[in-house]
């Protein structure tokens, strides 16, 4: 499958809407727009609720992960949000800034554990949630692409 979205991911069809937007480190607000965005993308599919409530609980989870970790708050850094939509998909990438950061070092949280420290499920969620989730990154600019896919026909 990963394969699959992968080739659509590069192979965009042409009646694709994309929308664009540059969020700083205001959680509040950022997370508030990016909410109204995806139900202003996807309101003429016609969603079920639970792929729509997939789309905003892993795509807030994405933003607070870089306001949180790659941007601690910071408002004067700035990060940019791609939502791309079609009938059968919608492709969410967040382009940004965190010199460091290593995907592959992500731990997988064990969910057995009887004392959990609050977080760490971001990522594991967002691969829970979407059907693709993948990180690039460039270790010499610093510069990550985060890129999720939910197909809405499966």
């Amino acid at each position: 499958m990963t394969q699959d979205i992968e080739n659509l991911i590069q192979h965009l069809p042409d009646d694709i809407i994309s929308i664009g937007v540059r969020l700083n480190g205001d959680a509040d607000e950022a997370l508030a727009l990016v909410r109204r965005i995806i139900d202003a993308s996807v309101v003429h599919l016609g969603l079920e609720s639970a792929k729509l409530n997939d789309l905003y609980l892993a795509t807030t989870e994405a933003c607070t992960n870089v306001i949180r970790h790659a941007y601690h708050h910071d408002e004067s850094k700035f990060f940019d949000v791609e939502f791309k939509v079609c009938t059968d998909f919608i492709m969410i990438e967040l382009l940004y800034n965190d010199p460091g950061f290593d995907p592959d070092k992500i731990p997988v949280p064990n969910l057995m554990e009887t004392e959990r420290k609050e977080g760490g499920l971001g990522v594991f969620l967002m691969k829970q949630l979407m059907n693709y989730v993948k990180y690039t990154t460039d270790a010499v600019s610093g510069d990550v692409s985060l890129k999720m896919v939910k197909l809405f026909k499966s």
